[in-house]
């Protein structure tokens, strides 16, 4: 098996609306996260993962210069990640299709092989 981050994307005004949510609103997405991820664990696919604050700097180039922000073109915002186990990319996408950052039209996962050194 190998594994796959899910880097999770969705626009600011997103997480921004869902910080507002009422505690109703939160315990419902929450619920369908726990959801889907108690399937993957149930499978024996996932590794681990964590929501990351929205909060953050930005060191670049070779002056490091630092920016506030953790946003790809002043818009996006990446919510969180996970670490599952798949025996390729094809069924690592397949199994990303039940997250709920996928219920919004701005909202995206991208999926990566995570690679091995030898060492």
């Amino acid at each position: 098996m190998k594994e796959f981050m899910l880097i999770f994307r969705s626009n600011v005004q997103s997480e921004e609306a869902f910080a507002q949510a009422s505690p109703e609103e939160m315990q419902a997405e929450m619920a369908k996260w726990n959801h889907w991820m108690g399937d993957l664990a149930g499978q024996g696919k996932l590794v681990g993962g964590e929501p990351l604050f929205p909060e953050g700097k930005v060191l670049r180039g070779t002056s490091q210069k630092i920016t506030d922000g953790a946003f790809i073109e002043g818009k996006e915002i990446v919510g969180g990640y996970l670490l599952i186990k798949a025996t390729d990319l094809e069924e690592a996408v397949e199994l990303s299709k039940g997250c709920p950052t996928l219920a919004t039209d701005d909202g995206t996962v991208e999926v990566r092989e995570v690679m091995k050194l030898q060492g």
